[in-house]
């Protein structure tokens, strides 16, 4: 009996994460924002971290949301970006932690919203070379936990 209970918790458990991943994977869909700008957000979980990754170099800007010293990743993140002339021309809100986006050539800069607390970045995006940026908000109370651990 008990060996019968734990064989039906073990399919239960493996087809669940099965499940489960299939799902995450399927939050690796390109999108198209209401600029025309294709991205592809998401990042929570390493299953769905690993399957992020394998796309980053299609496209030009990878994104990382992160907060306090040891950089625990952040959702929620309300994203600008602005060509030079200042013009929007991409926008997108509750972004996951890793945030992929496919710019054209260009200087921008990017302005990003986690709780109230703005963060701005320029960076440069130069055709074939994906620009990496980290935007990490600080959080004194996080940041103090980690120290008394």
């Amino acid at each position: 009996m008990m060996q019968s209970v734990l064989k039906y918790a073990l399919l239960y458990i493996f087809c669940g994460s099965t499940i489960w991943n299939t799902a995450q994977a399927a939050n690796t869909d390109t999108l198209t924002s209401t600029e025309g700008i294709q991205y592809m957000t998401g990042g929570v979980g390493h299953d769905e971290v690993v399957a992020m990754r394998s796309y980053a170099k299609k496209f030009s800007l990878n994104l990382l949301f992160s907060e306090g010293i040891a950089g625990q990743a952040v959702t929620d993140v309300n994203v600008n970006i602005y060509d030079e002339n200042t013009r929007l021309v991409f926008r997108v809100t509750d972004s996951q932690p890793l945030l992929y986006v496919n710019l054209p050539p260009g200087t921008y800069t990017i302005l990003a919203n986690y709780q109230g607390s703005k963060l701005r970045h320029k960076v440069s995006i130069t055709e074939g070379k994906p620009s990496k940026v980290i935007l990490n908000w600080k959080n004194t109370e996080l940041d103090a936990r980690e120290s008394n651990e």
